[in-house]
């Protein structure tokens, strides 16, 4: 009778194992993608720091402007030292994740890129790009908003 007993209770644990099914949720009707990023604007500079340092008051910042033209051309209002100079076209390397931005200023041989990032502060965008124009040992990071 034990034996009995443990053959129904071994077919019975393989049926119970076999029948169930793995999930499959190739049919999902609530898949969602990431939103393409809307990098376009005026940017103006709110905070600017040299080596870790805030030295947003130390000069004017307030004039400078980087124009992101929604149809991929830029330009640079009250120059400051930044990676490129002249105007010409951006472009960023993920519309939904962005992290590089490239800059390919006319006339230049090569596209110049960088790393940013692109927070969210007291609910509006906020660009923050580190940059070293120059001198290397001088790391800046220009944080900046766009305008409304």
């Amino acid at each position: 009778m034990k034996h009995i007993t443990r053959l129904i209770m071994a077919v019975a644990a393989l049926a119970l194992v076999t029948s169930c099914s793995s999930f499959s949720d190739d049919t999902n009707p609530y898949e969602v993608s990431e939103a393409v990023k809307d990098m376009s604007g005026t940017w103006k500079l709110q905070t600017v720091t040299r080596n870790g340092i805030d030295i947003t008051k130390s000069m004017d910042f307030t004039r400078f402007q980087l124009k992101l033209n929604a149809d991929g051309s830029y330009n640079i209002m009250n120059y400051l030292p930044f990676v490129v100079s002249g105007e010409g076209k951006w472009s960023v390397n993920d519309p939904q994740h962005p992290m590089q931005l490239t800059f390919q200023e006319n006339g230049a041989a090569s596209p110049v890129s960088l790393g940013f990032s692109y927070p969210i502060v007291n609910g509006q965008r906020s660009l923050s790009i580190t940059l070293s124009p120059g001198c290397r040992s001088n790391v800046y990071v220009y944080t900046l908003y766009r305008e409304e």
